[in-house]
């Protein structure tokens, strides 16, 4: 139930206490965020979600668990169901995280790439879903342009998607500004040419990637799990990393069957260094986590 008076929920350092959710509310959650997240949660995640979403029951005046689902659970409700999404997904990311699928695909699968170009792709598509807060879409942008080069990548050559569930960290992704320390696993080289350089002097600590970077880039926001994607075309390249963790096996096997059908014939797919031991139907494993399709 909500609480009758809004001002104990909405003064400062006055929220009223949460309780814990009870087993059969966190549950309910379990079952909710399977259904539509994929996620599969141990019993220890009902810290998790206790610790991520009850500042969200305090600012909506709910006194539990119980009525927070029964509140997002009402269709007018939609954007506090977003919310609940955004608190309880994993966002971590980075600059070449993983940097040895990087390294594979300058040596392997870009050569692979600009060799068919010249009689089967006219336009390359990579996808990086699940790209939180946008380093690996962008540094899949600098890694292309290093290797292609600017001609090949201008009007069109070069079209790279970024989704994600979680709203909150593609609007980071979309702003593309980060930190000196976020940026400073990139090579230097990389660095100085994609990012904007700041005014001798300034105090913010805060760069943003280059106009030449972002145009090439669309963030876009959709649930890997939902029946069909908001996509009109198939991919050369899908990066889909460290997700495949956190899901159900049976959600996992749906995922890998989306993305596959997202391919094209001959397109790869990268999914995380630890995401090992899958057999994916319609593709032969070639490195460490990475298939191409038949």
């Amino acid at each position: 139930m909500q609480l009758k008076n809004k001002s104990e929920a909405i003064s400062p350092n006055k929220f009223k206490r949460i309780q814990e959710p009870t087993d059969d509310e966190f549950n309910l959650f379990r079952e909710l965020v399977l259904k539509d997240l994929g996620l599969e949660w141990g019993d220890d995640k009902k810290y998790l979600l206790y610790a991520r979403v009850q500042k969200i029951l305090q600012i909506n005046q709910l006194e539990n668990f119980q009525s927070y689902y029964h509140y997002i659970k009402q269709k007018e409700n939609g954007k506090e169901r977003q919310n609940l999404y955004n608190a309880v997904t994993t966002t971590k990311s980075g600059f070449y995280r993983e940097k040895q699928h990087f390294k594979f695909l300058r040596e392997n699968v870009f050569p692979e790439m600009k060799e068919h170009k010249k009689n089967r792709y006219s336009k390359l598509r990579f996808w990086s879903a699940g790209c939180s807060s946008g380093e690996e879409t962008y540094t899949l942008a600098m890694e292309a342009y290093d290797f292609f080069g600017t001609a090949m990548i201008s009007n069109g050559g070069l079209r790279i998607l970024g989704s994600d569930v979680n709203s909150n960290v593609l609007g980071l992704a979309t702003n593309g500004t980060y930190s000196e320390d976020q940026i400073s696993t990139i090579p230097d080289s990389l660095r100085k040419r994609f990012f904007i350089p700041k005014p001798v002097g300034i105090k913010n600590t805060q760069i943003r990637i280059n106009r030449e970077v972002q145009k090439i880039i669309q963030f876009r926001q959709f649930n890997l799990m939902d029946n069909t994607y908001p996509i009109a075309t198939k991919f050369q390249l899908i990066f889909c990393r460290n997700l495949l963790y956190y899901l159900h096996p049976d959600k996992r096997e749906y995922l890998l069957k989306k993305l596959v059908d997202h391919l094209e014939t001959g397109g790869w797919l990268v999914l995380g260094i630890t995401e090992t031991g899958y057999k994916v139907e319609g593709m032969n494993k070639m490195a460490f986590s990475v298939y191409q399709k038949n």
